[in-house]
């Protein structure tokens, strides 16, 4: 009886698992459905409110790339518009009602099932290998509690997974156009949300550039064994002695893959150009000088070691940074970082003051403060202090220990309710949002500590990143070593691993981590745990 049960059950659980592999988005769709149910939108603090809410200026067009904020923008306008007859444009100042900050989220939702959706159909699987990998990536609560927030790291799992599942139909010479145009659109709004993806721009070309010089190797390798243990070619009687002709096959393969990475350089290039000029067009617009306006953000990267210093320590950091330039105002903001504190602590309003002594104003003084807030970091990035390598590789390693799914996604409501702080401080800031019912302190404190205790959210709560990677590393060579999985399959899935850390190391790099900057590491990780476990093409 135990034995027929048994069977039973294993037979359920494989029929659930084909048929969910075949149409993954009736899985894709409950954790979706559960937020929309129990949680009204999440928002992500200042960061949204200027993406979102603020008439365009510098910091929605070069702070945040413009075209998530202005493209998300379009669901607000459409909602109030068909509501109550009215709506500001999206460059103007937002004033969008709860329905339409709903139907912000619920698109980002959709395109969240889409994306998991075309990345699982990507992967060589099995129909029951497929369902094993939609059950996983539901499972990862982060990717939709930031789907259910307003705010552009909502297009992080989505364009990444947009990539990778096309970037694998091309590795596997099952490409169409409409693949290229998914590639290309998917890196475009990628690079778009947020400046730190332009290294995703590199992943598929180089992937592909790396298996083409593999296998090139590879079969050249295999010639030289080949010509050592067939020896001499002896001529048969009345025949001609002739070599094996190349095989016409891999020489194909060779130059397909070729023109995959040419084609992946190519687009990737036009991804950019097509970005770069989009900021440039709204620069002409709204009179904003385009330059780099990162300064900020390397200024609190700076601040995580300068700041705990003792004052004899600052004191010779202080005349060690300043031997790196000879302008007087960089010197000012290299003082003033380390006697003020960071660009929002105060630097800002020093660098102003004296820049108004010397008669700059409006946007002039805007874009001179900027260059000097991103001279003096470099200044201190120049000094190569032991003290910040340290910081950066404690920051590196919190994203893979204790970082963990629950960390990350409560992130997302969490930022919610510290929006209270901020709207009481600055008022004007969120003016047209601050009524919305999200923003009521008992919505707010209840919304954060409901999340804390959701199941959904904390259930792999016990496993940090690290394990993760650990474990499906294990399972991916265990499964080569026995060709369960093959070589360069297990390869792509480790590129798209290789590329989360990169983009984790370079925020860390850049700025202060915190937890939602190893949103795109998470991405990475789970994408390669799909591929690992579930991919079966033969070598």
């Amino acid at each position: 009886m135990l034995n027929r049960l048994r069977s039973f059950t294993v037979t359920v659980a494989v029929r659930v698992l084909t048929f969910v592999g075949r149409h993954p988005v009736t899985v894709l769709v409950l954790p979706s459905l559960w937020f929309l149910w129990q949680y009204l939108p999440f928002w992500k603090d200042i960061d949204a409110t200027v993406q979102l809410v603020a008439p365009a200026y510098d910091d929605n067009i070069l702070h945040f790339p413009p075209v998530y904020c202005f493209l998300a923008r379009v669901p607000f306008f459409l909602t109030d518009l068909l509501l109550t007859g009215h709506a500001p444009q999206i460059f103007a100042g937002q004033n969008p009602s709860l329905t339409a900050v709903y139907s912000l989220v619920a698109i980002q939702h959709l395109l969240l099932w889409i994306a998991l959706g075309y990345f699982i159909k990507s992967i060589p699987a099995t129909a029951l290998g497929r369902g094993v990998a939609a059950f996983l990536l539901a499972s990862i609560a982060s990717f939709y509690t930031f789907a259910h927030t307003c705010g552009s790291e909502a297009m992080t799992a989505v364009t990444y997974f947009f990539v990778f599942g096309a970037g694998m139909r091309m590795l596997r010479d099952r490409a169409s156009c409409w693949t290229w145009v998914v590639y290309a659109v998917a890196l475009f709004v990628s690079i778009g949300s947020r400046h730190i993806n332009l290294v995703l721009l590199l992943w598929l070309p180089a992937t592909a550039g790396l298996s083409l010089v593999w296998v090139w190797a590879r079969g050249r390798r295999n010639k030289r064994v080949e010509a050592a243990e067939s020896g001499p070619v002896v001529a048969a009687p009345n025949s001609e002695c002739r070599r094996p002709e190349p095989i016409a096959a891999g020489s194909q393969w060779l130059r397909s893959r070729a023109l995959t990475a040419l084609t992946a350089l190519v687009l990737s290039f036009l991804a950019f150009g097509t970005e770069r000029a989009v900021v440039q067009l709204l620069c002409a617009r709204f009179a904003v000088v385009n330059r780099l306006s990162i300064g900020p953000s390397l200024s609190d990267r700076i601040a995580s070691w300068v700041d705990p210093l003792a004052p004899p320590q600052k004191q010779m950091l202080l005349e060690r940074t300043e031997k790196s330039t000879t302008d007087p105002l960089v010197k000012l903001a290299i003082r003033s970082q380390i006697e003020t504190g960071a660009y929002y602590k105060g630097t800002d309003t020093v660098l102003e003051a004296a820049l108004r002594e010397k008669g700059f104003s409006g946007e002039a003084l805007n874009v001179e403060k900027d260059r000097l807030t991103f001279q003096s970091a470099l200044c201190f990035y120049r000094t190569g202090d032991p003290r910040f390598i340290k910081q950066v590789l404690i920051d590196f390693w919190r994203g893979f220990v204790p970082a963990n799914d629950q960390g990350i996604a409560i992130a997302a409501p969490k930022a919610t309710y510290f929006s209270l702080e901020r709207i009481t401080a600055n008022p004007s800031d969120w003016t047209g949002i601050s009524s919305l019912p999200i923003f009521t302190p008992a919505q707010a404190k209840g919304t954060a500590d409901r999340a804390y205790n959701d199941n959904m959210i904390r259930h792999w709560r016990w496993v940090p990143i690290l394990i993760w990677i650990l474990v499906f590393l294990a399972i991916g060579i265990w499964r080569v070593r026995y060709r369960q999985l093959s070589g360069p399959m297990f390869a792509t899935g480790l590129s798209m691993l290789g590329v989360g850390i990169l983009i984790y190391a370079a925020n860390c790099a850049c700025d202060s981590a915190l937890p939602r900057y190893a949103l795109p590491l998470l991405v990475s990780v789970i994408a390669f745990v799909a591929v690992t476990v579930t991919a079966n093409e033969p070598e």
